[in-house]
C-alpha cells in the first residue's frame, strides 16, 4: 500500500546503523521467501508438514505464529507488520488443496480460543 511504502522508505531514509559498522541503509531487515516460508504456508499437506517440523525441531510452532487466515495474513503483508514481507508461494494460484486440513493435524489452539485447522478465506 501506499502508506507502508512510506513508511520503508523513511525507514531506509533514517537509517542509523546502531553497531557502528556502516551498514548501508536497506528497506527490508528479512528475506521474503525461504524454505521456512514456503513450508509454513504449505504445512497442512504432505510432504511439506514434514519439511515443516523437520526446519522446526520436530513440532509445529506456536499456533498464534502459524498461517491460519488468508485475511490475516494479508492485513499483517500489507498493513500491520513491517517485518512481514513474504510472497505468496505459486501454489496459491493452483492448488487449492493447500488451504485444508484434510490429514487432521493437531495444530494447536490460539491464545483466543480459536483452534486451527483449514485456512480461513476471505469473505469473497
Amino acid at each position: 500500500t501506499p502508506v507502508r511504502l512510506q513508511r520503508f522508505i523513511e525507514r531506509y531514509t533514517c537509517f542509523a546503523d546502531p553497531t557502528g559498522v556502516d551498514t548501508p541503509p536497506y528497506y527490508y531487515g528479512t528475506h521474503y521467501s525461504s524454505a521456512m516460508i514456503v513450508a509454513s504456508y504449505l504445512i497442512r499437506m504432505e510432504p511439506f508438514t514434514q519439511y515443516f517440523l523437520k526446519l522446526q525441531g520436530g513440532h509445529f510452532d506456536l499456533p498464534d505464529r502459524l498461517f491460519h487466515s488468508i485475511p490475516d495474513a494479508w492485513k499483517s503483508a500489507s498493513e500491520t507488520n513491517m517485518a512481514d514481507i513474504k510472497e505468496l508461494v505459486p501454489e496459491f494460484f493452483y492448488l487449492p488443496e493447500f488451504l485444508v486440513n484434510s490429514n487432521r493435524f493437531d495444530l494447536g489452539t490460539k491464545q483466543s480460543g480459536e483452534a486451527l485447522s483449514d485456512i480461513i478465506l476471505p469473505p469473497w
